[in-house]
């Protein structure tokens, strides 16, 4: 385990770091407040940062990253699909049947004056908890962290899989819990199936899917 966290440190610190500082905001604040303190930072040029940004933690990309590793060696992009595809259920599940009526930043603030909104973002009303683009992104870049050997992609992972997280409370798509929540989710499933797939004897998923003959 000492390795493990050696070996990957350039994603784990900063991670642990930002998960801890956040958690201690979270006991001493209540979410509105901390919301209302984080949307008064905004400017155009984060608008549209972070309305880019965003996207990827979108579904599609991710799939889309999984079959270009699918071509590259199998079981790098059964990591990234796994992973992907069962904490989005399981985030999916929580959402429709735990936690379904707890509103996001549109349907709990009475006064809509109080936020900021970025045009052009669809906002939605409900089943904020947790935030399924918090899932996929750190899903798919702490596989891709795992994946990797270079100490600057793994830090650059990290950063990525956080500014996707951080452009839900931006945007007022979710609350900062929301995003805590998911990115722990979404870490948990990239580990166990990068452990998983790598446990796995087979040759055959050291490969490409389709190799040639």
């Amino acid at each position: 385990m000492l390795n493990f966290f050696h070996t990957n440190r350039a994603f784990l610190y900063p991670f642990l770091a930002i998960q801890l500082i956040a958690m201690s905001v979270l006991l001493l604040f209540e979410k509105a407040q901390i919301h209302l303190f984080i949307n008064q930072f905004h400017s155009l040029f984060f608008d549209i940062f972070f309305k880019l940004v965003t996207h990827l933690g979108d579904g599609l990309l991710v799939i889309l990253v999984g079959i270009i590793f699918l071509l590259i060696r199998l079981k790098y992009g059964l990591m990234v699909l796994t992973s992907y595809a069962a904490t989005g259920i399981f985030v999916q599940l929580l959402k429709i049947s735990v936690f379904s009526q707890i509103k996001r930043p549109l349907g709990f603030f009475e006064d809509q004056s109080l936020i900021h909104w970025v045009e052009g973002v669809t906002v939605h009303a409900n089943q904020s908890f947790p935030s399924g683009h918090a899932t996929s992104a750190f899903a798919l870049f702490f596989t891709l962290c795992l994946i990797s050997k270079n100490n600057y992609l793994k830090f650059a992972c990290f950063v990525l899989a956080a500014l996707v997280a951080f452009s839900r409370v931006y945007l007022s798509q979710h609350f900062l819990i929301d995003i805590v929540v998911g990115s722990l989710i979404g870490f948990t499933g990239a580990f166990f199936f990068f452990n998983y797939f790598n446990a796995l004897k087979s040759n055959r998923f050291s490969k490409p899917l389709f190799e040639k003959q």
